[in-house]
């Protein structure tokens, strides 16, 4: 009573497998956009994900980036905290970077009294965390903060 070995398809069952995936194009594709798992999809049609993956981009889908592929497994506000998932233009990024200067005494302020974090304002503002800590040790804020009490 060993462990039933798995039976490989014929080269005739594989051609049928990849012949019902091409019939089956916009389905794919629609599950595809719908960020299903490439592997899940070619499951179902009996072919390797390597093979659908080539097909999508032959068919002229746009590759998710890496961390797309994941973000079927959680919602992308918790993969990503409320960041966007498409990259934002460099305007964006400066736009964001000007609206946290506009507010330097309010988050100056808010982060001395230990009311909020530089990775908090950072998600706050849009920017990133470290360039909030350069931003309030340039303004001489960083020193200043309160330490949370030892435990």
């Amino acid at each position: 009573m060993g462990v039933a070995e798995a039976r490989r398809p014929t080269p005739a069952e594989r051609a049928a497998a990849r012949q019902a995936a091409r019939a089956d194009r916009e389905a794919i594709v629609r599950r595809y956009r719908a960020r299903e798992p490439v592997r899940r999809i070619a499951a179902g049609y009996g072919v390797t994900d390597a093979w659908l993956t080539r097909r999508l981009r032959d068919w002229g889908v746009t590759p998710r980036r890496g961390y797309e592929a994941h973000a079927h497994r959680r919602s992308a506000g918790r993969v990503f905290r409320g960041r966007p998932l498409t990259r934002r233009t460099a305007a964006e990024v400066r736009a964001a970077r000007d609206l946290f200067i506009a507010a330097r005494d309010e988050a100056v302020r808010r982060y001395r009294s230990g009311e909020v974090s530089a990775a908090g304002l950072g998600r706050e503002f849009g920017v990133h965390p470290a360039w909030v800590g350069r931003r309030l040790a340039e303004w001489g804020a960083r020193e200043a903060r309160p330490r949370p009490r030892p435990r």
